[in-house]
């Protein structure tokens, strides 16, 4: 139990687990401890259920995935971090006593986070790891899902409330709770807290007066606490709160245009495919590595057989009469917010999901040699792929890409930071025909091979490579603007020299400048024009002229 709950707290602490090293290395001591029980204690207690079934068929996915994934080498990552899902539960499936145990003592780590993220973030060389845009995050690093964790500690906190006997740990814990959530800033949540009350408030048939007023009195404090710390700005957010707000249309957005890939794509896109072909595919400007709806994004990496899964598990737990009204309600909290968000991503949240679960079947079984040889193996194969893919995370993550993609070349996010760092032309060349192998669907090295062969002179190759480029993020629009200063700066070339076909072959692609953008307007959505990020679709006054005078000079 104690390491079990380490892992939380660790994890916790170490951004939520949202990162793949988290994952890599939580991995390697969750795979000693199964070894430790199968090896030594010669058995293993676990529940043999639906949510076994559902957390393995998921790990499976992403394995699977790695043969048809939009960069197989990422897909191979997105093992690393869930396959810590899959042996949590093993392992803590067993464990029931102990599992209500870790249950109540979330609310007091709730507090501790909360207490030290607050303090750090007064401090301007700590402020980056607690907050985002002045919005309290925790150690998440993330306000919504925080905020998300706090209301699940407030949850707990006010369902073991007993006004016959207070436990004022709970009232500093619930005050805690409270000015987390109003301190993140988050607009969902503050609404699923109301909801949540309520129904704590239904599900509880005593003290209802005394609860309210202790949870009223803890409210005000920390509103108080709140407007003491200048959060002027964040409670300025919760009056805001509309469902034509810029965030919540470009969330639906966001499934809008995911919905085509699903269908597309029914076994997946592998971890990170939809990052890889968001731009291809979007009717409107944003860039985003999820799609901010968990279930949206686990159709996305690896399709509807692991999604059905996953739901099924989840939703059984919510209905079934062996769940307890306290869990259903923090269940229920926790799907509602994943629809508007990627809380899973953080293997903490995860964690916590699992603790909540409805288990059944659980039996104490003997290892078999064959099974736990099988096991033993691939547990040793997966320790090792963590270890390869966490240090090449842990590098990329402190920016030193080279080390990264040397440990691991599978990581394309390493290569295409390079890329944007490379300086001479043999070296972005190199790079980006290596991404282009693994992963056709990123622009970047396109863009960057049309900068390569323009540097050699050849405009029909950089055409070709900036036409690719921009088609594949064509809402990228300084690309249509680099596009046009180099056909301009060939044409006056091509004039100079008396190379009238080079001159007209610049005119000509020039003057399709105007209709691929055209087509981008055509293309985009209701909701694409509804959010901040509008999109560019029209050449300025000037290139326009800049493109007549090209035309003229030729004609003349």
């Amino acid at each position: 139990m104690l390491i079990l709950m380490a892992c939380i707290v660790i994890v916790g602490i170490l951004g939520g687990g949202y990162y793949v090293s988290v994952s890599a290395v939580t991995g390697i001591v969750l795979t000693g401890v199964l070894f430790y029980r199968m090896y030594v204690k010669k058995r293993i207690t676990a529940a043999w259920d639906l949510n076994m079934a559902a957390f393995a068929v998921l790990v499976f996915g992403y394995l699977l995935s790695c043969l048809w994934a939009v960069d197989s080498g990422m897909a191979l990552m997105g093992v690393v971090k869930f396959l810590p899902l899959l042996l949590f539960y093993v392992l803590v499936s067993g464990l029931t006593d102990e599992r209500e145990k870790m249950i109540a003592s979330l609310p007091m780590l709730g507090c501790l986070m909360t207490a030290f993220s607050f303090v750090m973030m007064q401090f301007e060389v700590f402020e980056q790891w607690v907050s985002v845009a002045g919005r309290l995050s925790g150690f998440f690093q993330y306000p919504n899902t925080y905020a998300l964790f706090m209301l699940i500690c407030l949850i707990l906190v006010m369902w073991r409330f007993d006004y016959k006997k207070i436990d004022w740990l709970d009232i500093v814990y619930g005050v805690a709770a409270v000015f987390g959530i109003i301190m993140s800033g988050s607009r969902t949540v503050f609404v699923l807290t109301a909801v949540a009350v309520i129904w704590v408030f239904a599900a509880k048939s005593s003290g209802k007066k005394v609860i309210i007023s202790v949870l009223a009195a803890g409210a005000v404090v920390a509103v108080i606490l709140a407007a003491v710390a200048g959060s002027a700005g964040i409670l300025e957010r919760f009056t805001n709160i509309s469902f034509g707000a810029s965030t919540f249309l470009g969330r639906i957005l966001y499934v809008q245009d995911a919905l085509p890939l699903i269908l597309k794509h029914p076994f997946g896109l592998g971890y990170y495919g939809y990052y890889f072909i968001q731009q291809s595919v979007q009717t409107g400007v944003y860039t985003v590595v999820n799609a901010h709806n968990e279930l949206i994004q686990i159709l996305l990496d690896v399709g509807v057989i692991p999604a059905v899964f996953m739901g099924a598990a989840v939703l059984r737990s919510v209905f079934t009469k062996r769940t307890t009204d306290r869990n259903r309600i923090v269940l229920v909290i926790m799907i509602l917010h994943s629809l508007f968000d990627y809380d899973f991503q953080f293997m903490a949240m995860g964690f916590v999901l699992i603790l909540f679960l409805d288990m059944r079947n659980i039996k104490t079984q003997k290892v078999p040699v064959l099974t736990g040889t099988v096991v033993g193996l691939a547990g040793t194969a997966a320790a090792a792929l963590s270890i390869v893919c966490g240090i090449s995370d842990v590098c990329y993550t402190a920016g030193n890409y080279k080390a990264s993609e040397k440990v691991y070349s599978g990581n394309t996010m390493a290569q295409l930071a390079l890329l944007t760092k490379a300086d001479k032309a043999e070296e972005m060349k190199s790079i980006a025909e290596k991404v282009i192998q693994d992963n056709k669907s990123v622009s970047l090295p396109y863009s960057a091979l049309a900068q390569v062969a323009f540097a050699d002179g050849d405009v029909e190759r950089f055409t070709e490579y900036k036409l690719k480029a921009i088609e594949l993020a064509p809402y990228q629009y300084e690309e249509y603007e680099n596009y046009l200063d180099v056909l301009v700066y060939c044409n006056s070339l091509y004039l100079q020299a008396g190379d009238e076909a080079g001159a007209r072959f610049c005119v000509e692609k020039a003057e399709e400048i105007p209709e691929m953008l055209e087509k981008v307007k055509e293309n985009t959505s209701a909701l694409g024009w509804k959010i901040v990020d509008r999109p560019q679709v029209t050449l300025s006054h000037e290139n326009l002229e800049i493109i007549e005078d090209m035309r003229r000079r030729i004609d003349e």
